[in-house]
């Protein structure tokens, strides 16, 4: 996730790019930038507060659902919404997954004690790849990776994590044969039992440049086979603008978001195979403010709630009906510190709308209140 803002150049190329196809270079591409210097903190007020958490033997909880809706950087009235009468459904074979990058320590446990208010809720603290404690990842020891990765896996399970959030695989992830050794040996160590075989699960995050096929350059079928075994979701991001998500087709989006499930599906790999089928999630730009920011998205000087509103609708219409995203939906950010919190009501009523059923069924695939005006833009 881009913890900074991108240039005005690339926002106003995002909004004129009607004619460009999604699969050239992407005036949308706005990840994290690919160096070792460690971004300024987010928006957190769920962090810790008090004296560290104790161990008092939480065992984490692995999600049985199928179908599942992920979210990046909340803030607690977001996270009070989500979980009311008015905010996600609880329905069986549902899970709701809480990615989070914390701004004073790895894990919260207030946190966790509100994401578990309901038990279909789940918590996956962030290991941020560019954290200041985690400088010279490309070059470190395993000695010291696994020490890196123990101390946040043992923090996490005190602070009652379900889950760890890896954040994030860097643009040079495809082309870079060291980065993804690096990484795959990350997320073998953060799965690692504790001495007591307590065990987190990874969501694995890419930024937008891996997210697309044709920015792979090996098969790299040993560092996916590492996301299989160690991680129930991979999110590839997509932190586009409004007027990028309104100007192209909606065949043009599909192929754009899900050229690298493609990918894994043709190479006929067992662990891309699973990946694609069970893991693969796309995540879409839920910001919503003034002026232009790394989080694309809306500006509410330039767009109206209701055309980004029509614009999100139509962002999940295309990953529902899209091979690969019935079952897997995400959006990010979500705190009120960096969108406005009027964006939310849109966001609960698509999940609403199409997780309908324990099961896919076709009346969830339309457009929102089975309207296809709601998920077309002015």
């Amino acid at each position: 996730m881009p913890r900074h803002a991108c240039s005005l150049a690339l926002a106003v190329l995002a909004l004129s790019c009607a004619g460009a196809p999604p699969d050239d270079e992407d005036p949308g591409e706005e990840g994290t930038t690919d160096v070792d210097t460690p971004p300024p903190p987010l928006p957190d007020d769920l962090g810790e507060t008090g004296a560290p958490p104790i161990d008092d033997g939480w065992v984490p909880r692995k999600p049985a659902a199928t179908r599942f809706g992920i979210f990046y950087q909340l803030s607690r009235d977001v996270l009070d919404l989500y979980q009311s009468d008015r905010g996600l459904p609880q329905v069986s074979n549902h899970a709701w997954i809480i990615t989070q990058s914390h701004a004073t320590a790895f894990a919260s446990r207030p946190m966790a004690d509100m994401v578990h208010r309901r038990a279909d809720f789940y918590y996956a603290p962030a290991f941020d790849l560019w954290d200041d404690s985690h400088n010279g990842w490309q070059i470190a020891s395993d000695a010291t990776l696994r020490t890196w990765a123990h101390e946040f896996r043992d923090t996490a399970i005190r602070a009652h994590a379900d889950l760890f959030t890896f954040n994030e695989a860097p643009t040079t992830t495809g082309s870079s044969d060291n980065v993804r050794v690096q990484i795959a040996k990350i997320l073998r160590f953060l799965h690692e039992p504790d001495p007591q075989g307590r065990q987190l699960w990874g969501v694995m995050y890419f930024t937008q440049k891996p997210s697309m096929a044709a920015n792979w350059t090996s098969p790299a079928n040993a560092f996916f086979q590492t996301i299989d075994d160690t991680c129930i979701a991979l999110v590839a991001e997509f932190y586009h603008s409004t007027g990028y998500t309104c100007l192209n087709t909606i065949d043009a989006l599909a192929n754009h978001y899900f050229s690298l499930r493609k990918w894994l599906v043709a190479s006929g790999e067992p662990a891309k195979l699973s990946i694609a089928n069970t893991k693969f999630t796309v995540l879409h730009s839920s910001r919503f403010a003034d002026g232009t920011s790394g989080w694309a998205g809306g500006d509410a000087t330039q767009t109206t709630l209701a055309t980004f509103q029509r614009a999100l609708s139509r962002n999940a219409e295309v990953t529902r009906t899209t091979d690969g995203g019935l079952n897997r939906l995400a959006f990010g950010p979500t705190t009120t510190a960096i969108t406005q919190f009027g964006v939310q009501p849109r966001i609960t009523a698509l999940y609403r709308w199409h997780y309908l059923h324990t099961t896919p069924q076709a009346s969830e695939l339309p457009c929102i209140d089975n309207f296809a005006g709601n998920c077309t833009c002015d």
